[in-house]
């Protein structure tokens, strides 16, 4: 502080035997700021200015000390304090004083531009001195609170182009949930600020959210939770101009600061912000130049190891493509790939249900229906955890086999360490020519199936004995045998290749649960065909039972409902026309209802003289028996019910009663109204046989 100043030369003239001390504080809400004194003496507490009375000059004494206060219209303050108790000072005195102290406020508004000043260029040149895209946002908030002292707080918004939002880039003061607001121009304070390009300040709580009375439920949400708006006092919000042109918000507020936010923090936060938005630019520039650059590095990379995987695909095709040709087995070849890629590797087949290498099964805990059921919604390479048989959960990558939208199987790699891109080309590759293998695979069974089903057709057409011991021996079929035939149909696909492999797939899992010798299995279209050749009758019950019950899990499983029949066992070639008529016969009894699981002729009972009868004609018998007994005053009395019941007890009175919970001798008034109405007797043997057929007729179609 200048002693040489005519201001200070004055006090210690006028009060060179009186100690004193002289403050300033700018404004009415700022401490006092000791600017000189002539002693020793310390402050005695800390000073606040005085409240503002109409009086220019206000005097204050006590037994200790004198205190007089300036006070300005600019709302500075001055505080000469006097340590006597008493001290007499004229009036022009007191004038001349007030007209010296008004040059306080000028010297310390100098002083605080020199500090401003000097802090604008070290936060321009903190800003600067990094071209870190995120660096620089965070720099710039940062810098703009020590440039603007009032402020404690403050958020960096960027105007996205794609949303045409703005976001938070960068904050101070303020927790995550500001990230989450998406300001549209025009919206609220900030909003409009990047619309107009012209920048706002607030001086309350109440102006501030009278300004954002247009922001949106979800916005309003996310800045509340971002910090206690209970303290928010005041508020600047400048737009970030880059050539004329806003390319975001900077807004700083005050909570718990001293002072407050003025019209020349404004200003200065607008100076601040042209040169943020410079350097913003700047480090946009610097990171498109990298991208660039590292873009360029990267495809440099790229094309250099493509061109290393294009001419070792070209090699693994060639040698793969060799092993083919050589109709090397899929076991010979998975043993190749674990020796090309130096790791474990197996292969399930989808179409057989079996696992490459044999021993896989050791290694893994899991079943070919697991996997097949997998296969049945995966078609793209996935990632699955499978239990090994050391009941340790090890990691695997799935790659499915496809062609045609059909699933032939997959390979499956245990993830010890990551698959590298050699490895993944490798496995495509050979994925590519198994495919092929498999299909030659399965064309030549289906070339198979089809000679197969010509040679049984004519086995069924054949009367002349010799013939047909002929074509029964070319089959491989022993004539002393009993024979019996199983048919399954499948729903039909309107893919075709789809349904050839589901074909495939039931054949593979039928043929390891029935006897290999003796019997005879094959597919055309939707249905597969089992002849079964037994030394005696009898011998079919265990297969049956237990294909009936891999039956319905298998179509459980597939997502396809199979309908099956099955004939009597007869003896001799002669009887297999009449085994496979049967089974046709059950077949389509089991369709017409709508049935799965295997029907055996035996089974159909009363319902074989009905097979051939149309089934709208079936369901018009038993209507026409039973309809007088379903009109509104009938059901009302449960005569249908009552006759139903009286039929499968027998027609034992006790019982039925029993059943329906009704006495007696109700019952016996509804069985009579029940023959009123159908108009036949229950005592008459052709009466009663109609009413038999047609409840039975009712369940069963």
């Amino acid at each position: 502080m200048l002693q040489t100043q005519p201001l200070y030369s004055y006090l210690n003239k006028k009060m060179k035997e009186i100690p004193f001390q002289l403050f300033y504080s700018e404004h009415s809400n700022h401490k006092f700021q000791l600017l000189y004194t002539n002693s020793k003496m310390k402050l005695l507490d800390e000073l606040l200015p005085t409240k503002r009375v109409d009086d220019q000059i206000q005097v204050q004494s006590d037994t200790e000390k004198t205190q007089i206060s300036f006070f300005y219209e600019d709302d500075g303050q001055a505080l000469l304090r006097l340590f006597r108790p008493h001290v007499d000072l004229a009036q022009d005195e007191l004038e001349t004083m007030y007209v010296l102290f008004s040059s306080l406020g000028m010297e310390n508004k100098m002083k605080t531009k020199d500090a401003e000043l000097a802090s604008m260029i070290e936060s321009i040149r903190s800003i600067t001195s990094s071209l870190e895209p995120q660096d620089v946002l965070n720099k710039i908030i940062t810098q703009a609170l020590s440039v603007i002292h009032a402020a404690d707080a403050g958020y960096l918004q960027l105007f996205d182009e794609t949303t045409e939002e703005l976001t938070s880039r960068a904050a101070v003061g303020f927790n995550s949930k500001l990230d989450e607001t998406r300001v549209k121009s025009g919206e609220s304070i900030t909003g409009k600020v990047f619309r107009d390009s012209s920048p706002v300040i607030y001086y309350s709580r109440d102006e501030i959210y009278a300004a954002m009375a247009d922001l949106s439920a979800e916005n309003f949400r996310h800045i509340l939770a971002a910090s206690d708006s209970s303290k928010l006092r005041s508020l600047i919000s400048v737009p970030l101009l880059l050539e004329n042109k806003a390319i975001g918000v900077m807004t700083v507020q005050q909570y718990d600061a001293e002072g407050k936010l003025s019209e020349d923090d404004l200003h200065l936060l607008e100076g601040f912000a042209a040169q943020a938005a410079i350097a913003i630019h700047n480090a946009k520039l610097y990171q498109e130049a990298n991208e660039r650059l590292e873009e360029i590095s990267e495809l440099t990379k790229q094309l250099e190891e493509t061109n290393r995987l294009l001419l070792r695909r070209a090699e693994i095709h060639e040698t793969l493509t060799q092993f083919s040709l050589q109709n090397k087995s899929i076991t010979f070849m998975i043993q190749e790939l674990n020796r090309m890629i130096n790791r474990e590797i197996f292969f399930f087949d989808n179409l057989d249900a079996a696992f490459f290498p044999k021993h896989a099964l050791r290694s893994l805990c899991v079943s070919h229906d697991e996997i097949s059921r997998i296969l049945h919604t995966k078609k793209k390479p996935f990632s699955i955890h499978i239990v090994d048989r050391n009941q340790k959960e090890v990691h695997h990558y799935v790659y499915p086999l496809i062609s045609d939208s059909v699933s032939l199987g997959c390979f499956l790699i245990p993830l010890v360490t990551p698959i590298s891109p050699h490895d993944q080309m490798t496995i495509e590759q050979a994925s590519n020519v198994l495919a092929l293998e498999m299909t030659k695979r399965k064309t030549q069974e289906e070339v198979y199936y089809k000679k197969t089903q010509e040679l049984f057709t004519d086995l069924l057409q054949y009367k002349d004995p010799r013939l047909l011991e002929e074509a029964g021996e070319s089959l491989g079929l022993q004539p002393a045998s009993f024979f019996s035939v199983l048919l399954v149909e499948v729903v039909s696909y309107t893919d075709l290749q789809a349904l050839e492999a589901v074909i495939h797939r039931l054949i593979s899992s039928i043929k390891r649960r029935i006897p290999k010798k003796g019997t005879l299995i094959f597919g055309f279209h939707n249905k597969v065909t089992i002849l079964f050749s037994t030394n005696a009758s009898h011998e079919m019950n265990k297969v049956i039972s237990a294909l009936h019950s891999h039956l319905l899990e298998w179509g459980d499983r597939e997502e396809t409902p199979l309908h099956a029949g099955l004939s009597t066992s007869y003896e001799g070639f002669h009887s297999i026309a009449k085994c496979y008529d049967e089974a046709s016969k059950s077949l389509s009894f089991m369709i017409n209802r709508k049935k799965t699981g295997i029907m055996t002729y035996k089974k159909i009972g009363v319902n074989r003289l009905f097979l051939t009868q149309p089934f709208s004609e079936i369901e018009s018998f038993a209507e026409d028996i039973l309809s007088p007994l379903r009109s509104e005053k009938a059901q009302n009395n449960d005569l249908e019910k009552t006759l139903f019941t009286y039929v499968k007890s027998n027609k034992s009175i006790n019982e039925t009663a029993e059943k329906l919970h009704i006495h007696k001798n109700t019952l016996y008034h509804r069985l009579k109204k029940i023959e009123e109405l159908l108009q036949l007797e229950f005592h008459n043997p052709d009466d009663f046989l109609q009413i038999l057929l047609a409840c039975h007729l009712h369940e069963t179609v």
